[in-house]
């Protein structure tokens, strides 16, 4: 065997050399830089393509270049203008954006930018009335629905009543916030109706009328009852809201849909139930509600001055001993406590006077005590004037106390001092 492949060998060695050419041709994929030049040539072209350009661009092949420079679309000149040729990047970037910016700015319509237009309704923040006395206690921590029904009445009537107007007007008219507004609505002689039902108060409002919701604590808007104003639909259907709380327009959550509206689901969910409002059921010449302020004179008790836990125990107490009573039977009760405090037959201090000793059977009860606005009222038209008693009425009862009766107001007999035959 040895001997035949020597001898194979030896034959081989003498052919011609024409065979050469062909084992060399064989050979020639064996070598591995010819078999990885072509995986290494995306990695290398460009950076000697970038850097040799302006040299080698006339070497290789110019009739290339128109037919790649319009494949390079204006998105990707700017990308690699500053790499490749500087001085062809102000031509590229000038042609590109003159022709992009007529056609992109109409596609960023008004509507993609800026929020649907509001209708042309007033705003009330009940945050702006902290001191005004509005119920239980003022308009800013309790007086969402009077400044909701300060904005829709200023709507209905093209007039402008404010929060704090409305709230001296009806704040002392009921012992809860519906009660009260209701008694509004009717005192300013608006058009209104009251509905539980969700679908007719949205339809209401695909009929042009307004409406005040009121929310439940699962409301997005509050933790509690809330009061809001639907002021109308968007084109798209959603709803335009005025919310009293100026606190909810720095909620995220809430933000979009006070610029854009709110989606009616966000509404239903926390729904308990509304008063729709016709704007055009109204008069031409709207009924306008006025209550000139009280006429002051001269203040009967210069002498005393109640400090604010004074006055606040002073309404608890006018609360405890005749809330059922008249506004004026409330203000009566409150005179007698300062008549006291300005007889010398009494203590001279508020306290002294209410605590005494068999005299208020309120006294051991005042802490239950929940006053609103009209004992608040009450107390300070006792102190300012107008005033429904004379000074030297000191009693009342649900009986006479004494010979010396004054008069009957509601369930109470008012009667002067035991002494007041003696004072003429």
């Amino acid at each position: 065997m040895k001997k035949r492949s020597a001898a194979l060998l030896a034959a081989l060695s003498l052919m011609p050399v024409l065979i050469r050419p062909a084992c060399a041709v064989q050979r020639l994929p064996e070598p591995t830089a010819t078999k990885t030049a072509p995986a290494a040539v995306p990695e290398t072209v460009p950076k000697t393509t970038l850097e040799t350009a302006p040299v080698t661009a006339p070497e290789t092949t110019p009739e290339t270049v128109p037919a790649t420079a319009p494949e390079t679309t204006p998105e990707t000149v700017p990308a690699t203008a500053p790499e490749t040729t500087p001085e062809a990047i102000p031509a590229t970037v000038l042609e590109a954006t003159s022709k992009a910016v007529p056609e992109t700015v109409p596609e960023t319509t008004p509507e993609e930018e800026q929020p649907s237009e509001f209708p042309d309704f007033p705003q009330y923040f009940q945050n702006d009335y902290p001191d005004t006395i509005y119920g239980t206690g003022t308009v800013a921590t309790s007086g969402c629905g009077i400044t909701a029904l300060a904005m829709v009445a200023s709507y209905m009537t093209d007039h402008a009543y404010t929060p704090a107007e409305l709230a001296r007007y009806f704040g002392d008219t009921a012992d809860n916030n519906i009660a009260r507004m209701e008694y509004g609505c009717d005192a300013l002689e608006l058009a209104w109706h009251k509905s539980k039902d969700w679908n007719e108060t949205y339809g209401a409002l695909e009929d042009g009328k307004v409406a005040i919701v009121l929310m439940s604590h699962k409301s997005l808007f509050a933790g509690s009852q809330h009061f809001l104003v639907l002021a109308g639909l968007t084109p798209e259907g959603d709803i335009f809201v005025r919310d009293p709380e100026r606190r909810n327009y720095d909620n995220w959550k809430l933000k979009r849909g006070y610029s854009e509206g709110f989606h009616p689901g966000d509404l239903l969910y926390g729904y308990s139930s509304a008063w729709i409002f016709d704007k055009d059921a109204m008069p031409e010449e709207p009924f306008l509600y006025y209550e000139p302020e009280p006429v002051r004179g001269d203040p009967r008790y210069p002498e005393i001055q109640l400090t604010d836990g004074e006055i606040d125990l002073l309404a608890r107490m006018v609360w405890t001993e005749a809330r059922g009573e008249s506004y004026e039977g409330q203000q009566a009760v409150a005179e007698v406590v300062l008549n006291r405090m300005a007889s010398s037959e009494f203590p001279n201090t508020l306290k002294g006077v209410i605590f005494a000793q068999g005299q208020f059977r309120s006294a051991e009860l005042l802490d239950q005590a929940r006053p609103y606005q009209a004992q608040y009222q009450a107390v300070e038209n006792a102190l300012l004037g107008p005033y429904v008693l004379p000074k030297t009425v000191v009693h009342f009862a649900s009986y006479p106390v004494n010979d010396n009766v004054w008069d009957t107001i509601g369930g109470h007999i008012f009667c002067h001092s035991a002494s007041y035959e003696d004072c003429g």
